[in-house]
């Protein structure tokens, strides 16, 4: 392998929002350039099955939670972007487009959460990057469901060449560079150099690539590693909300595996107007790094991850208490009265 799998899922969440934000240049691309190459577009088995299931749903999902009646309720669309190294998982994103409030959530899930199948496995075969290896791409998403408590079934996997073409597509990335970056590895093949000066500048393809690479230096190891890449993430969604927006979306689609089919972006297009990229919140999952059988671990927060997607599905989660704290009250003060 040339280069190593590390960021692909930065312009895989680019080519999300980007879609989300561009009813033009899709139609434009999908009816007019009939040039368009597709990388692999798959249905999902309740499609093949015939099943009625929207685009925002999912099969797998229970619905008769607080969380799964809002998520029914609502209009959010949950996709997971995936970045692979081989058979690992290296980048894990979950991006969570709230259709009626015209906002984005951006979820990091660091690759060392802890996520045991089963007790015997070798440590190792416990973090959630693990999972994509052992279950697949399917099994992968049904873990982050189970993991974020919402209903997921989409998925988007983008070839990392896609992040050097579309930053060179857009002239550039703007970065504010924490510190020297330095780093050589002679036995990569190619060989790796990484050389990127510290301070505010703008990076062209190659020099992405490496940003996002880099690993070494970070105060609080993988998770400084996750804030540079989502302030990567959103200069270049600041800058792809442009003009060459067609351009960047129809060279990504080269690249792209998914399920997210073309029915599903059109459904999406309506509900655009009035999105901004100052309208996307990053966040990390909840948890805090343990070391745990002989390696470092990511313990998820299991009561901090539902106060987080409460946060996202809040209108909804307190119209429906609302709604039932109503219909109680309404039916006290009518036996009192009786």
């Amino acid at each position: 392998m040339m280069i190593r799998h590390f960021l692909k899922i930065f312009f895989a969440s680019l080519v999300l929002i980007a879609v989300i934000l561009s009813v033009t240049a899709l139609g434009y691309i999908i009816i007019i350039d009939k040039d368009m190459v597709i990388g692999t577009i798959k249905g999902s088995e309740t499609e093949s099955e015939g099943q009625e299931l929207l685009f925002n749903e999912s099969s797998t999902f229970n619905y008769d939670s607080e969380i799964g009646r809002a998520a029914k309720n609502s209009k959010r669309f949950n996709v997971l972007l995936v970045g692979l190294e081989n058979s690992r998982s290296d980048t894990i994103m979950v991006a969570s487009y709230d259709m009626e409030n015209k906002t984005a959530d951006l979820i990091s899930i660091p690759r060392d959460t802890y996520c045991p199948k089963n007790a015997d496995d070798s440590p190792d075969l416990k973090k959630i990057n693990a999972v994509y290896g052992q279950e697949g791409i399917e099994g992968l998403t049904a873990t982050v469901q189970d993991l974020l408590g919402i209903p997921l079934e989409k998925y988007i996997i983008i070839d990392y060449e896609a992040l050097v073409a579309c930053v060179d597509l857009l002239g550039g990335v703007e970065v504010n560079v924490p510190f020297h970056m330095e780093y050589s590895d002679p036995y990569d093949d190619p060989p790796l150099y990484i050389d990127i000066p510290e301070g505010t500048q703008v990076l062209n393809g190659e020099q992405a690539l490496k940003y996002v690479r880099f690993r070494k230096g970070y105060s609080n190891q993988d998770l400084g590693r996750i804030q540079a890449q989502q302030e990567f993430l959103k200069s270049a969604l600041n800058k792809a909300l442009g003009l060459k927006l067609p351009a960047l979306i129809k060279e990504a689609y080269s690249y792209v595996e998914t399920n997210v089919t073309v029915t599903d972006m059109m459904s999406l297009a309506g509900d655009v107007i009035g999105f901004s990229a100052d309208k996307v919140s990053m966040q990390t999952l909840p948890g805090m790094e343990t070391p745990l059988e002989g390696l470092s671990f990511y313990i998820p927060d299991e009561d901090n991850i539902k106060n987080m997607v409460k946060d996202m599905y809040a209108p909804k989660v307190n119209q429906d208490n609302t709604t039932e704290g109503t219909t109680g009250d309404a039916a006290e003060e009518t036996n009192q009265t009786n």
